[in-house]
């Protein structure tokens, strides 16, 4: 289709003014800025609605809009839902009332769910399309690199959590859970379809829909959560800055210090002036880049992050990396880093390159167009 001739629509973030934090936001504004700079009409879905527009289709992250789809459905608009965690850890029973719709399409940036998708929803229409970073929002700014080492991050009481799933599950399964979670800290490379089909080889068994989202559901958050904990721990002697909800006073030393951020702003803020800052990748976004690599990277901060075949393969030696499993060796690797601040700013600087070069909302703008034609 002709680009003159396109009007996507885009849905805002309809939480955005409660929940402070406004991550979407910037995912909806710059992926409305983001087709405007390959020359294509773009609004938001309510400006198109006050202003009588009929789009060609629309699209929102996660469940934004959710109230208009079936009216865009119906008058047979393209109608996307851009799921930023794996389907099968938020929102699988709403997209699966929606999969039997043709003109209803989701974008995947899970892209270790592929299989489990065509398994467990055959109907819906899906792909793997990866986050973009809005440069007009993530900038370099000219501040002082005041803060050693940042973490960008929530964690919950994984303890608690677990305790939970013992006192409802049946036995049986909770001693599943447990160890499906074993072989994911042992090995994070792997993704939950992968621990799920070698147990599912080993033992015979099979889970049904249900049983795969309740799996996912019940361990990813405490995989992240222990993950995150685990590599805070093995950096116990050096200053760290956790920007963060949840109860890290459990888990942490006097060493570091937590920063209540109440607005995507001081995330932005926090990461301008950390020299080093930290990456976890999140068990539910298997395989995929989280957009927490790719504003460190415009703003031009070094990562360094957990060894992930994802990241190593795009960004290759533009990040430092550390032992997933042990993190025996980050403590040597922040040491050093912080000591070198000329290694440091060249990693950071090849690391936004890569970000500028591909990573932009109007890659991302392009890309959707090319599936159009």
């Amino acid at each position: 289709m002709d680009k003159d001739k396109l009007l996507i629509a885009v849905y805002d973030d309809e939480n955005a003014q409660n929940a402070g934090y406004r991550g979407l936001s910037t995912f909806s504004e710059g992926l409305v800025n983001g087709f405007r700079q390959i020359g294509v009409k773009s609004y938001f879905v309510n400006e198109c609605i006050q202003k009588g527009l009929s789009p060609n289709l629309v699209i929102g992250f996660n469940t934004n809009g959710l109230s208009h789809w079936q009216n865009f459905l119906n008058k047979n608009i393209t109608n996307i839902m851009w799921c930023t965690d794996s389907l099968f850890y938020q929102q699988f029973d709403v997209v699966n009332q929606f999969a039997a719709y043709k003109k209803f399409v989701m974008f995947n940036s899970c892209p270790n769910d592929i299989e489990a998708l065509k398994h467990y929803i055959p109907s819906l229409v899906h792909g793997y399309i990866p986050f973009g970073v809005d440069l007009d929002f993530w900038k370099k700014q000219d501040v002082e690199k005041e803060y050693d080492i940042t973490f960008v991050g929530s964690i919950g009481d994984y303890d608690e959590q677990i305790q939970k799933l013992k006192e409802i599950m049946p036995t049986l399964v909770f001693n599943l859970m447990m160890e499906f979670c074993e072989v994911a800290l042992a090995k994070p490379g792997l993704s939950l379809w992968d621990i799920y089909s070698f147990f599912k080889k080993q033992l015979g068994m099979e889970f049904d829909a249900s049983q795969y989202v309740l799996m996912a559901k019940s361990i990813s958050s405490v995989i992240t959560y222990k993950q995150r904990i685990k590599m805070i721990q093995a950096l116990k002697d050096f200053n760290i800055t956790i920007l963060g909800e949840g109860p890290w006073e459990k888990y942490i030393t006097d060493n570091i210090t937590l920063y209540k951020g109440k607005d995507i702003t001081d995330t932005l803020s926090v990461l301008n002036k950390s020299k080093i800052t930290l990456h976890s990748q999140p068990f539910q976004l298997s395989g995929g880049v989280h957009d927490r690599v790719l504003n460190a990277s415009a703003v031009e901060t070094m990562v360094l992050t957990a060894e992930n075949p994802t990241l190593n393969l795009e960004f290759k030696d533009a990040f430092a990396y550390c032992n997933p499993i042990t993190y025996e060796d980050i403590a040597d690797k922040a040491n050093y880093y912080l000591k070198n601040q000329d290694e440091r700013t060249e990693l950071a600087k090849k690391a936004s390159n890569i970000v500028k070069s591909k990573y932009k909302w109007a890659d991302r703008a392009q890309n959707i167009v090319a599936i159009i034609d």
